[in-house]
């Protein structure tokens, strides 16, 4: 078993050339060979895992119970990650594994056991946030391919050069950044690059990956399968749901009040329960993959380990002929998939506005029965937990 205390910590760059003993506009440069246009897919099922490498997923990523900031039902356990590995490997597909909570100190010995157990069963990397827990993983396997989470929460090109220096392989990029961003973090550094398939988004209130508004929403207990009940935090710490909240509607305004004079103001601001979403639909991506696989961009991530898989599937199979046809010059015209990517698009708003009001029907329902049973218990009662 892996032991923590006995992992020697490689000083940042410590197999790179150090950033700081370097001009600030000199690039880092590593060996590691590129690979442009990857579809990578999610899997948040062993059902989703296999459907979507049948359907032409480069390679694939899925959630350990706890570890991966999503709701259990959206994780998998050890033996369906195992299964997954070997019908991935079996089939030519890379198997990544999402560790992209914030662990503790007590919680940082599970982790890298965790990693060793799923790089010996064949997984090819890790998708991981945690800055200590990217150097420990490259210090104990100097071959895998590690992936900065979105949850890191990268905001300019240096950061893709801390990166780097820590060990990581791949970055992915915000939401919002386009082609300049791209040719700015190829500036400063070579590693490679991963965005999501998403139309940049240029509107929003959120900076991804640093959000603890679900926290502050709902807390709940652990849940026994997630095997950390010892441990409290947010949904960044664990298995614990985000619920969306930027991507729900909430009324905003001020209380209509008699006895306030902001009752008779017109001003559209000050309607009450106007309509307002913290973060903007994302749209799904196409006329920027061209420019974006010219750029060496390696892999594209279609998100959704908590949507429907026959959805999934049809991505997956969509992504798959449009970064063929441009991988292979055969098709550069996006126009000609526009009409199938509108259909698809519906589809997806409609599964996302669905899961955002489960989500948030369960942040309700949450507590619900604590504060029952202490109402009871002040009553005189015996709580009931059956």
């Amino acid at each position: 078993m892996a032991d923590i205390h006995n992992v020697k910590v490689a000083r940042p760059l410590a197999l790179k050339p150090t950033p700081t003993v370097l001009p600030i506009n000199t690039p880092l440069s590593s060996t590691r060979q590129s690979r442009p246009g990857c579809l990578l897919a999610p899997a948040g099922s062993l059902e989703m895992a296999m459907a979507v490498v049948d359907a032409g997923a480069d390679a694939i990523y899925m959630g350990s119970l706890g570890w991966s900031r999503r709701p259990y039902e959206s994780e998998m356990t050890d033996d369906d990650i195992h299964q997954a590995i070997d019908y991935a490997n079996q089939h030519g597909c890379e198997p990544r594994i999402v560790f992209n909570t914030f662990p503790s100190p007590l919680e940082m010995q599970g982790l890298l056991d965790k990693v060793k157990l799923f790089h010996s069963w064949g997984a090819s990397g890790f998708i991981v946030t945690d800055i200590g827990a990217i150097q420990l993983i490259r210090e104990l396997l100097p071959d895998t391919q590690i992936h900065v989470s979105i949850g890191s929460g990268i905001t300019n090109s240096m950061d893709g050069r801390f990166y780097q220096g820590l060990g990581a392989d791949l970055l992915i990029l915000p939401y919002r950044w386009g082609e300049t961003e791209i040719d700015e973090v190829q500036r400063m550094s070579d590693i490679g690059l991963e965005v999501f398939l998403f139309e940049t988004v240029q509107t929003g209130k959120i900076c991804p990956g640093k959000c603890i508004m679900s926290s502050y929403l709902k807390f709940r207990d652990w849940r026994e399968e997630e095997g950390k009940r010892e441990f409290h935090g947010s949904a960044n710490r664990g298995a614990k749901e985000c619920y969306r909240v930027c991507q729900t509607h909430w009324g905003f305004g001020p209380e209509q009040h008699p006895s306030t004079d902001l009752a008779n103001l017109t001003h559209p601001l000050f309607e009450p329960q106007q309509q307002l979403k913290l973060r903007s639909d994302a749209q799904l991506m196409l006329e920027q993959l061209p420019a974006f696989i010219e750029r060496g961009v390696e892999f594209f991530k279609l998100s959704g380990r908590e949507r429907p898989t026959e959805m999934i599937v049809d991505l997956v199979k969509f992504y798959r002929q449009v970064l063929d046809g441009i991988l292979d010059g055969s098709q550069l015209d996006m126009a000609r998939y526009r009409p199938e990517l509108e259909q698809l698009q519906q589809r997806w708003v409609k599964a996302k506005s669905r899961r955002v009001g489960t989500l948030m029907a369960r942040a309700k329902g949450y507590g619900e029965h604590t504060a029952d049973d202490a109402s009871k218990t002040l009553a005189g009662g015996v709580p009931s937990h059956g």
